[in-house]
């Protein structure tokens, strides 16, 4: 009786420390996706944000359920890398000029951005003004900033992949926040196929733009 106590607290400690290691990647990797466009770092990057995502959701939902999310997000992540892998890695020769031009201007707008909504978020996690359960503190932390960086990520990009990631952060935020209330088989399911229909309209949506865009380039 006395191991299977140990081995209990054992776990819950474990759950614990998933929390607060995966607080501290996803406000490492949050910053990266908002404001780098090479997509050499933000394909990785979503990778390890999908990974701490799976930890928290330790927090709130079965094991079993967790691992079925973790397949969902792989199968999510590979369809963004293949796709990436097709359209390229880099920036047209088109926009290279431009990109010199405006890099500068961009990054500063972007940090300040990302510092704002980071502080908005924070403010709605520590004062209560979130109608669900707190299970724990890193999870509504999380929660809240991947909802904010996602409705930033929409209003400040133009291509594709990054509105993507705006996409899936905030549905993934909401699902950590939703997660609490319900958490049903069914409405994970439902949750696993918006990301996979997401993620096909934006890999569709970024592969048809690079061909419009290589199509451009070989008339001039």
């Amino acid at each position: 009786m006395g191991n299977i106590v140990d081995s209990m607290s054992f776990v819950e400690q474990i759950v614990g420390w998933s929390g607060y290691i995966a607080l501290v990647s996803v406000f490492l990797v949050l910053p990266i996706l908002v404001v780098f466009d090479d997509r050499k770092i933000l394909v990785p990057s979503l990778a390890i944000m999908y990974l701490m995502l799976s930890l928290l959701f330790i927090n709130v939902l079965a094991p079993q359920i967790v691992g079925i999310k973790l397949v969902v997000y792989i199968i999510v992540w590979l369809m963004v890398f293949v796709s990436t892998q097709h359209s390229g890695w880099g920036f047209s020769k088109s926009t290279l000029g431009i990109k010199r031009l405006v890099i500068g201007a961009k990054f500063r707008f972007r940090i300040i951005a990302f510092i704002i909504v980071a502080i908005v978020g924070w403010q709605f996690a520590n004062n209560g003004n979130i109608p669900f359960p707190v299970v724990s503190n890193s999870v509504t932390l999380v929660a809240t900033q991947c909802v904010c960086q996602g409705l930033l990520l929409l209003s400040i990009s133009r291509r594709p992949l990054k509105v993507g990631f705006g996409i899936f952060l905030m549905l993934n935020g909401f699902g950590l926040l939703y997660s609490v209330v319900e958490s049903a088989l069914m409405v994970v399911g439902m949750l696993a196929l918006i990301d996979i229909s997401i993620a096909l309209v934006i890999c569709y949506l970024e592969l048809l733009g690079e061909s419009y865009k290589l199509g451009d380039d070989l008339k001039t």
